[in-house]
């Protein structure tokens, strides 16, 4: 009985990043539709409430949905893994921006820069928004994400702005820089850390929205602490 075909012998190889993408394609949908029809039974059971099977058959509806939540949680994680490796694959990179406190993102080089754009007139003045650069999505706060951020407060009817960056090291330590102006505009608006905080931009930090702009449209390209800016050790206040 003859051998079976190495991977070698098989025929020509799939591309990583075809591969990655079909594990991507997570039925999501299925795992939600069993999630929904599992919490509909409630009702049924409070029909037969004060029947002897009814405290087992909660018991057994509540394992379930928690094993059901638990399976969709995985498989969110599969997916998002598989199309961060098929990103990678392709050379793609996906930045996104929290504007208003809602998510937008762009995975095209010519879509970044008009991204970018929104970012710098938010239509809640003085709130902060963010901006990250990724394999993926980054879709939620609460899961592992990328160890790179810049937060952007603009004064946009001044066109004047600020960054701070921020990158986690593999080891856990927080490290983190505020934009600097070598000639602060005298009279330069203080810039907050956001909406309400009591904490306050040094004036320095300040730039002409112009090279906040260019700033960010770089990050959107490396995922790294611009050049085309100065920067300094964060610190607040005067």
């Amino acid at each position: 009985m003859p051998n079976p075909l190495s991977q070698d012998e098989s025929g020509p190889l799939e591309p990583d990043a075809d591969v990655f993408a079909r594990l991507a394609d997570v039925p999501l949908e299925i795992i939600d539709k069993l999630i929904e029809t599992t919490e509909s039974a409630y009702t049924d059971l409070n029909r037969v409430r004060g029947n002897p099977y009814w405290g087992d058959l909660v018991l057994q509806q509540s394992a379930v949905l928690r094993a059901l939540n638990e399976a969709r949680e995985g498989l969110d994680g599969f997916r998002a893994e598989a199309v961060g490796a098929r990103n990678t694959e392709l050379g793609i990179t996906v930045a996104t921006a929290v504007i208003d406190g809602e998510r937008h993102y762009a995975d095209r080089n010519d879509e970044k820069p008009s991204l970018v754009d929104r970012l710098l007139r938010p239509q809640q003045p003085g709130r902060a928004c963010h901006l990250y650069l990724w394999d993926r999505p980054y879709e939620d706060e609460q899961l592992p994400g990328p160890y790179q951020q810049v937060r952007v407060v603009t004064a946009a009817e001044e066109e004047l702005g600020v960054l701070n960056f921020t990158e986690e090291t593999e080891e856990g330590e927080l490290l983190s820089w505020h934009t600097c102006n070598p000639r602060p505009r005298d009279g330069a608006p203080v810039l907050r850390f956001d909406a309400g905080s009591p904490l306050a931009f040094p004036r320095d930090a300040v730039l002409p929205l112009a090279e906040v702009r260019t700033a960010l449209i770089e990050f959107t390209r490396t995922g790294l602490r611009p050049e085309s800016v100065q920067w300094q050790q964060a610190r607040w206040g005067e």
